[in-house]
């Protein structure tokens, strides 16, 4: 897995679930697409607040204390039994304050705001009353328990609809902060008891935080893989079945070129040196060439480990550096000792599959103009267990900017990587992202092959742990994405959105006019949520509307339109209106959780060579609806992510990651008009605005335009999408734009159904 994000949390409870399901799955009953998504299939589309809601009962974990903890942990569950009466005294009225705002955000109506006014605030006190109350009010916890209620009303009903980003972090940190309703009670008398009494309390405070944060578009990504003992024993498996096959195909490959693997060491744990040269010795290729430099190890065992391999092995050239070079120029130094037309990248702790270099000659018998050559990675613990599976897409310009999502297993013709002057210094921890967006100055010709051909080990502080280790590899990454732009002339500046994960907002010139073409009538409250945040563009809103007593107001402009026509029909209408030289088509009903996200569609639009730009939307529950689309083997329409937690890290990659995509959603999509124009406009024969807006992405890629999805364009659906099916003549029609298009999704992977399972 690339660094972006690979130190997000995974809550206690959250349970991985598939990375994609079908349109219609997904428009049938967004529900059941998100109970799919969570890996459930018995209505628990939210894990967290169903695992704790439940919060009278005792849950003592074991004592972490050597010595006495056996004793601590039996003397407070023996103290507990007595609680109960206590407990359900001091927490029957916070149950039901619990009960009502999982209801209100499990499914957020669009009064919720007023609902929250109404119905949490009157239970938001959860002090006993009667002769009980009399007594309770100073039990430790509950004047806090009341004052974190208070501050979960005030933040639902004072964000209004639909859910505002802005500023949501801030009061979601400040109320994460209270969630230990004990933690002011220092002194209180029988303290661990009382810690016992609100455990699941305070559980339940977090889970809620956690579920809000996604709800605002504040959320760290949700982390969702299969259990390394579960996927560790499907890829071993896997990997004997692949070994297998590629063995017998090097029988039959008639060109089998020299690979050299350059490898820098240094301070390396002498076992796990040895693991990484014997995982090259093991490779069912032959040809191949281990070229290795010790920087200047403090350690002699590092150097005595190396001369020891290449005395045993011809392939295995070693150098030692007199004085500590760092990884640039340790690497060079292993480059200068190449003499293959292709260099691999190994780090000296990691491992190689065995079948890896054979994979990668048998690519290049295939592709043999191809300059770069990469596969599929996951990471391997102290332990041997495999995990993080990372499955990656084809060259996809605008996201290797956005993270260094190629990163392992990466070959390079060595002619190429010279050229290119090989690793730069001043770049250490992101050397490898640098190199490859100066390759990719230089060639398209990047192969990828959809197989998991290394694993990255993980150890205590490395980047593979934990990003945030090192954050001057993430600066340095940002410096290398921000010059890349520089060399390409390209305006626009490089942000760090996490660890490894890069933004980059592109310049927008003058003021230009947007015309909103809307796919039906909205309401007040919608139309004035859309106008809201217009980020000071000049923009125009076109209304379809069959009849002609319907007045324009303001900068809705109503356009009387045949009832019968079909949605492409009636948006080419719009447009032969429009005065826009941006088009945006947006579904009524779905609207801007924020500003900045007008801009960023237009911004991203009127880039050179780009056709269509798609927006990220998701549910008033803040799951992911719409990240871009992606088409299986059959040419079928995949919605990735879709009923997951926005955002969400699995192993095809972030919801949040910015990328090229063969289609986009017409729910919310930008495109230029003189691009619209040279496509001919929609196709009016399709009778739903999903096939319509599939096939105009479709033409776009034909035409040699790109279509982005811009996840940082967020924006929540708040109508039902029900009676949204393409009907069986627009699939089929699809099906035929897909085979004209040549069958092929650079953004897929063979492994789509790949299902994640706890």
């Amino acid at each position: 897995m690339s660094a972006a994000d690979s130190d997000g949390p995974r809550g206690p409870r959250e349970t991985p679930g598939v990375e994609a399901v079908t349109l219609a799955t997904a428009d049938r009953n967004p529900s059941s697409a998100a109970q799919a998504a969570s890996g459930h299939h018995d209505g628990r589309a939210h894990p967290p607040h169903d695992a704790f809601v439940e919060v009278l009962g005792f849950d003592v974990p074991q004592s972490h204390r050597a010595r006495w903890g056996p004793i601590i942990t039996a003397a407070k569950r023996w103290g507990t039994r007595g609680l109960s009466p206590l407990q359900r005294w001091v927490l029957e009225r916070q149950l039901r304050f619990n009960l009502r705002l999982r209801a209100l955000i499990r499914q957020p109506e669009r009064t919720l705001p007023e609902l929250a006014r109404k119905e949490l605030s009157r239970l938001a006190d959860p002090r006993p009353v009667g002769a009980v109350g009399r007594w309770l009010p100073s039990v430790p916890g509950l004047e806090a328990q009341r004052a974190w209620n208070l501050a979960v009303v005030a933040l639902l009903s004072g964000a209004g609809w639909p859910l505002r980003t802005e500023g949501a972090a801030e009061a979601l940190d400040a109320l994460e902060a209270r969630c230990d309703v004990l933690s002011q009670e220092a002194g209180a008398m029988g303290l661990p008891l009382w810690r016992e009494l609100w455990r699941r309390q305070v559980a339940f405070n977090h889970a809620t935080v956690r579920l809000l944060r996604h709800l605002l578009g504040a959320a760290r990504p949700a982390v969702l893989f299969p259990s390394a003992e579960t996927y560790t024993r499907e890829a071993l498996a896997l990997e004997t079945r692949e070994v297998r096959d590629a063995t017998a195909a090097l029988a039959r490959l008639e060109r089998q070129p020299r690979i050299s693997l350059v490898t820098p060491a240094w301070e390396t744990p002498v076992d796990v040196l040895r693991a990484c040269i014997a995982s090259v010795r093991a490779q069912v290729y032959p040809h191949w060439e281990l070229c290795i430099v010790d920087d200047g190890s403090r350690s002699a065992a590092v150097a005595d480990a190396l001369r020891e391999a290449a005395a045993g092995d011809a392939r295995i050239r070693f150098e030692r550096l007199e004085s500590n070079q760092g990884i640039a120029r340790a690497t060079n130094a292993a480059l200068a000792l190449a003499t293959g037309e292709y260099v691999g990248f190994l780090d000296h702790d990691d491992l190689l599959a065995p079948h890896a270099l054979a994979e990668v000659a048998l690519r290049l018998g295939e592709a043999p103009d191809a300059d770069v050559v990469y596969s599929d990675e996951d990471k391997v613990d102290a332990r041997g267990l495999r995990f993080a599976l990372y499955l990656k897409p084809a060259l996809s310009p605008e996201l290797l900017r956005a993270v260094n999502y190629v990163c392992h297993f990466l070959v390079v013709r060595a002619s190429l990587l010279r050229e290119v002057g090989g690793i730069r210094p001043g770049f250490e921890g992101a050397q490898d992202h640098d190199l490859l967006l100066r390759l990719m100055e230089r060639t398209r010709r990047f192969e990828h092959i959809p197989r998991v051909l290394y694993h990255w080990r993980t150890l205590p502080g490395s980047t593979a742990t934990d990003a945030s280790a090192k954050p001057a590899a993430s600066e340095a990454g940002r410096r290398a994405v921000a010059e890349h732009l520089s060399r390409m002339g390209e305006g626009g500046s490089a942000e760090t959105v996490a660890p490894g994960l890069y933004r980059i907002r592109h310049p927008l010139v003058g003021r230009p006019r947007v015309s909103v073409l809307l796919s039906e009538a909205p309401t007040e409250a919608e139309l004035a949520a859309l106008l809201a945040f217009t980020d000071d563009l000049d923009v125009e809103v076109r209304v379809p509307v069959s009849s002609p007593a319907a007045s324009s107001t303001g900068n809705a402009i109503h356009v009387q339109v045949d009832a019968t026509a079909t949605p492409g029909a009636v948006a080419n209408q719009l447009l032969r209106e429009a005065r826009g030289d941006l088009i945006l088509v947006l579904e009524a009903g779905t609207l801007p959780t924020g500003p900045g996200w007008l801009r960023e569609l237009a911004s991203q639009a009127s880039r050179p060579g780009v056709g269509v730009v798609g927006a990220r939307i998701v549910s008033p529950a803040g799951q992911v609806l719409e990240a871009g689309l992606r088409f299986d083997a059959e040419g079928r329409v995949l919605r990735p992510f879709a009923g997951l937690f926005d955002p969400t890290l699995g192993a095809f990659g972030g919801s949040h990651w910015p990328r090229d995509v063969r289609a986009v959603s017409s729910a919310c999509a930008m495109v230029r008009r003189e691009v619209l124009e040279s496509l001919g406009g929609w196709d009016a024969a399709f009778t739903s605005d999903e096939a319509r807006g599939v096939d105009l992405c479709l033409r776009a890629g034909d035409a040699g335009l790109r279509v982005l999805y811009a996840p940082h364009a967020r924006l929540v659906r708040t109508r039902s999408r029900e009676g949204a099916l393409a009907a069986t003549h627009d699939a089929k029609r699809l099906r035929e734009a897909w085979v004209r298009a040549g069958r092929t999704d650079p953004s897929s992977h063979p492994r789509l159904d790949f299902v994640q399972t706890p």
